[in-house]
């Protein structure tokens, strides 16, 4: 009967061992279903964060095609503008140099080609300052021998000073 006994002890302590263990494994499992539905609303929130996420990007997408068409249209018309310029200063090159060689003639036709000895022709500084003078005075006190283009070269020459 000892045997039986202890066997049947061994038997009974390994049923409580068990037992306790089943215990502890169900509160365990009880935590799992618990977190098991928090899991799942935070599954449910990734996925709708990840379809904002989506739609932002398709909208980005369309932002940046839309600004890229504008900034390549605005590029377009900043070449056109710079090619216009660079024919605008190409022809105001052109025409500074006529005014210049117009400039140059007329100071040649007022200066003596004669003149007494030891007399001085005028400093090109006094002629601008002559020129300069003649184009401030009112229209009609003008005299008539300052021509538009010398209007315009003195006063182009005004602006830079």
């Amino acid at each position: 009967m000892t045997l039986t006994l202890i066997g049947d002890m061994t038997v009974a302590f390994l049923l409580v061992a068990t037992i306790g263990y089943v215990a502890i494994l169900n509160r365990r499992l009880g935590v799992l279903r618990d977190d098991k539905a928090k899991l799942e609303e935070l599954i449910k929130g990734l996925n709708a964060a990840s379809i904002n996420a989506q739609a932002g990007i398709a909208g980005l997408r369309q932002a940046t095609e839309d600004v890229g068409r504008d900034l390549e249209r605005k590029i377009a018309a900043g070449q056109s503008l710079r090619d216009d310029l660079h024919y605008l200063i190409e022809r105001g090159g052109s025409v500074a140099d006529r005014l210049e060689g117009t400039i140059r003639a007329r100071r040649e036709e007022a200066a003596p080609r004669v003149g007494p000895a030891g007399a001085e022709r005028p400093s090109a500084g006094s002629k601008v300052a002559q020129l300069r003078a003649a184009s401030e005075e009112p229209t009609a006190q003008r005299a008539p021998q300052i021509s538009r283009a010398e209007r315009e070269l003195l006063r182009a020459l005004g602006g830079r000073r």
